[in-house]
């Protein structure tokens, strides 16, 4: 499976997660019950941040060269 399918399956899941379960992703980010994840949410956050550019950046040149020659 390729990377960037698989952080587009993980924000999606968070997203949702945020948008339709609103009280329950608020007591997965509260950092003050150290029995949820907030610290590694905060962690894949920050890791997506840095990964999906070059993720993308690489897909879509691989379309482009695909699609040029």
């Amino acid at each position: 499976m390729h990377p960037l399918l698989v952080w587009w399956a993980i924000l999606l899941a968070l997203s949702s997660l945020a948008r339709y379960e609103p009280e329950t992703w608020a007591n997965l980010i509260d950092v003050d019950q150290p029995a949820f994840p907030a610290v590694a949410i905060e962690h894949l956050m920050d890791e997506a941040l840095s990964a999906i550019p070059a993720l993308t950046a690489a897909a879509l040149a691989h379309v482009s060269a695909f699609a040029s020659g």
